[in-house]
């Protein structure tokens, strides 16, 4: 018999019968006849590595598939067969009566994991685990003292070690402790000169109040810090000669004070000056230039000019309170070539942040020592303290109390 004179045997697969079913009628209506039913796995999950049970369905298309091709008989079906095996309603009563599909529940739990795992790595970028409100609201008040996104991170860290997650309900007791941490961060020098005679050296860019800090300095121990205190002997030597209203701004502070002023060019008149007043004076401040953190030539024609030998030399780096911190550390960086060891911070009351101070100060890993706070001379000049520092925080609830017994009580 010609092949083609036989209807040919197709299939359908599908999760079950019903799904098969409807396959096939989408195409032949209701002109189909199944024959054959077989259990089968299908492939699924992540890239096709899991498979599921599911049913492939075998049938023969019936007349109109096959009617109007020339060459193409209808095929005989035996009619007692017809009526009893090969009805449409019976076979769809029988699918119908089957137990649906159930899958393997392990495999279930494996399927739904994946999905799970899918949806996570697909939202990953914009994931964000929720954050205790007491942490929130500490990493909001640094932020808003101006510390360092990395400063922060630290605080952070330390929180969620110190405390477990049960206690940070207790704002209160979190942020005294983060207060005392910001606290043992900021590392004091006291000014504790032993040497006669004593040179210091300020330096720092331009504009920071150097001048004025000197003659600060200068009024310092030339009246006495307190009662108890003697005066010294102070001399003033400046290299900032040459700036337009320098020689007269020094001159001028220093007949107010009755402090004498001495000029020098070079190493060889500042070593000369230090060996003609060495028996004089107990301390010799000197006055530099200020240039720019990017000024490297000059800064390194300074550095040759300051190379004081032989002789007991404190230098202190001088900053504005209100310089940003990518300047700061910018400014601490080129300046190292003087080989400083602590910092007086000028201009402290034109801030009302201390997040950059504590940060800059911090990375690098240096002191501070002293703080002015006004314009005005010999006054607004003051030791650095870290309550001085902790009590600018803006938003913490400072216990002045609990602090002064960490680290020293501060006079007002």
């Amino acid at each position: 018999m010609d092949r083609l004179s036989s209807p040919v045997k197709l299939s359908v697969k599908g999760e079950t019968e019903m799904e098969c079913l409807k396959k096939i009628q989408a195409v032949h209506g209701m002109n189909y006849q199944v024959v054959e039913t077989k259990d089968i796995k299908i492939k699924t999950g992540f890239l096709g590595l899991f498979y599921k049970n599911g049913i492939e369905l075998f049938y023969l298309p019936t007349r109109s598939q096959y009617s109007g091709f020339s060459g193409i008989s209808r095929p005989t079906v035996n009619s007692s067969a017809t009526s009893r095996s090969m009805d449409f309603n019976e076979e769809k009563n029988k699918i119908l009566e089957k137990n649906n599909y159930r899958p393997n529940p392990q495999m279930q739990e494996v399927l739904e994991t994946v999905k799970s795992l899918q949806q996570q790595i697909s939202s990953s970028k914009n994931f964000a685990p929720e954050e205790h409100p007491t942490i929130s609201k500490i990493e909001s008040l640094l932020e808003n003292n101006e510390f360092s996104s990395s400063y922060i991170r630290r605080i952070v860290d330390k929180i969620r070690k110190e405390f477990p997650l049960e206690t940070l309900d207790d704002f209160d007791a979190v942020q005294n402790s983060v207060v005392e941490w910001i606290g043992e961060s900021i590392s004091i020098k006291k000014p504790v000169y032993e040497s006669r005679p004593q040179v210091i050296i300020l330096v720092g860019p331009t504009g920071v109040g150097k001048t004025t800090t000197v003659a600060k300095l200068a009024a310092r121990y030339s009246f006495g810090s307190s009662g108890n205190e003697l005066r010294k002997n102070v001399r003033i030597i400046t290299i900032d000669w040459y700036r337009i209203g320098a020689r007269e701004q020094i001159e001028i502070y220093g007949e107010t004070m009755q402090v004498p002023v001495s000029k020098a060019e070079s190493s060889n008149d500042i070593g000369k000056l230090l060996d003609t007043y060495r028996n004089d004076e107990d301390y010799i401040i000197i006055d530099t230039a200020g240039y720019s953190p990017k000024d490297y030539e000059n800064i390194a024609k300074m550095k040759k000019v300051l190379d004081v030998r032989n002789y007991s030399v404190e230098t202190y780096l001088c900053m504005s309170a209100s310089t940003k911190l990518s300047d700061m550390k910018d400014i601490m960086q080129q300046y190292e070539i003087f080989g400083y060891d602590s910092v007086i911070i000028t201009k402290f009351d034109e801030t009302s942040y201390v997040g950059n101070v504590v940060c800059a100060l911090s990375d690098r890993g240096k002191n501070l020592t002293y703080l002015t706070t006004g314009q005005k001379v010999p006054n607004y000049f003051e030791e650095a303290t870290q309550i001085r520092l902790l009590t600018e925080l803006s938003g913490f609830n400072i216990d002045r109390k609990n602090l002064e017994k960490k680290f020293g009580i501060l006079t007002d």
